[in-house]
């Protein structure tokens, strides 16, 4: 967690735009900082390559999501091809509705329910873990503070209508978190995209991979 290292007085504050989000460099020092720890000045912190790790980090994201949303789509394009003539496949646009028809035609009364038993598991543990934070890395707004022991952390804010009200969200990640996070992202990308090719193979044969 943050607060302590948030309860501080603002040294800089400038924004600019990069990579088509608008990032907010702001450097905190700690009213309450140890004595003998190591503290940056504002005119200590390099923003150019703070911004440009966040923003490799951020692009590495978003690779994998979009390697999932990939093999989502063309998993649900193998099932409608191969599908019974009695079953009906969703094929919706938005990437989050697909994850619905997928996780649909492969439940346990699913018309594929049989050959996805394994994947729907994968799939939905993909889901609970990976999916609130897609919509947030996606189309939250994003502030980058840099807090005195060097490290970067992202402030996201969501907004969003909800029962025709406006729902709002706010996280707060530090880069040890993050780069946890990325490696996460990682590993249940790579599985989930392992077990949809199996699928996608036993569906319509080697050439659907």
């Amino acid at each position: 967690m943050v607060s302590g290292r948030l309860r501080s007085q603002l040294q800089c504050d400038r924004s600019t735009t990069n990579n088509h989000f608008e990032t907010h460099l702001i450097y905190h020092l700690a009213m309450n900082a140890i004595p003998d720890q190591t503290v940056l000045t504002a005119s200590q912190i390099d923003w150019a390559s703070t911004l440009t790790e966040v923003n490799a980090w951020r692009g590495e994201c978003m690779h994998h999501f979009s390697a999932i949303e990939q093999a989502v789509t063309l998993t649900l394009l193998a099932l409608d091809g191969a599908k019974p003539s009695s079953s009906t496949i969703r094929l919706r646009h938005l990437i989050g509705q697909r994850f619905e028809d997928l996780g649909e035609a492969i439940k346990p009364d699913g018309p594929f329910a049989e050959i996805g038993k394994t994947t729907s598991k994968t799939l939905a543990h993909y889901r609970q873990q990976h999916e609130a934070f897609r919509t947030q890395l996606c189309h939250g707004h994003i502030t980058v503070a840099v807090v005195p022991n060097g490290h970067w952390l992202l402030v996201i804010r969501t907004l969003s209508i909800r029962s025709r009200q406006a729902d709002s969200g706010l996280i707060v990640i530090e880069k040890p978190d993050a780069l946890r996070h990325l490696e996460e992202l990682k590993r249940d990308g790579q599985k989930l995209a392992s077990a949809l090719g199996q699928m996608r193979k036993a569906v319509v044969g080697p050439l659907s991979t």
